[in-house]
């Protein structure tokens, strides 16, 4: 009990500074509980490629190639040719050196890299593939119609550096229509 009345203002003094340093402690606790941030304005990102198709036909003929009009990213290229059962397609690679090959899918694939393009008035472009369109013995060569898509897809690179595509990542010139989302298809 001596001890305990010898050491009454130490022990006095050590709860006000505990009690203190609590406090103090729970006000800053509080405001970061209560803090937050806001922010405001817009940046356009953009991480894909832009590729345009071209087409021109001439003696039932689609000369059919790919440009990358991006300025930032390389990509690679597919195209898929639609066309009435009756038709036939012939594909050839108009280079020469079989920078096109079907995959089993039935996609053109372009072999090369497209790469991006420095000046916008000259876009990178692939190679022609031309389609021959074959239309069957008296078949009215006004009234079919054969469409080509393109997709494309960001280069990306392996864990030993070899650029590979990624065809599960496409940027497509078209749109799909699921069936109640009317448009007419």
């Amino acid at each position: 009990m001596r001890f305990l009345e010898k050491n009454k203002k130490v022990l006095a003094m050590s709860a006000a500074a505990l009690s203190m340093t609590a406090a103090l402690t729970i006000e800053s606790s509080l405001a970061y509980f209560t803090t937050y941030v806001s922010a405001g304005g817009s940046l356009t990102v953009d991480l894909g490629a832009e590729t345009t198709i071209h087409e021109d036909v001439s003696n039932m003929t689609k000369h059919i190639s790919i440009r990358n009009v991006s300025q930032t990213n390389d990509c690679f290229v597919r195209v898929k040719v639609f066309y009435g059962g009756e038709l036939a397609i012939d594909f050839t690679d108009v280079s020469g050196d079989d920078n096109w090959y079907q995959g089993e899918d039935d996609y053109w694939y372009y072999r090369p890299i497209l790469p991006a393009s420095t000046d916008p008035d000259n876009p990178s472009q692939t190679t022609v593939l031309d389609a021959k369109i074959i239309l069957p013995e008296g078949f009215d060569r006004d009234n079919f119609n054969v469409v080509v898509i393109q997709e494309c897809t960001p280069v990306v690179y392996d864990e030993s550096g070899n650029a590979t595509a990624d065809w599960t990542t496409v940027y497509s010139d078209y749109e799909e229509y699921e069936e109640n989302q009317g448009g007419g298809r």
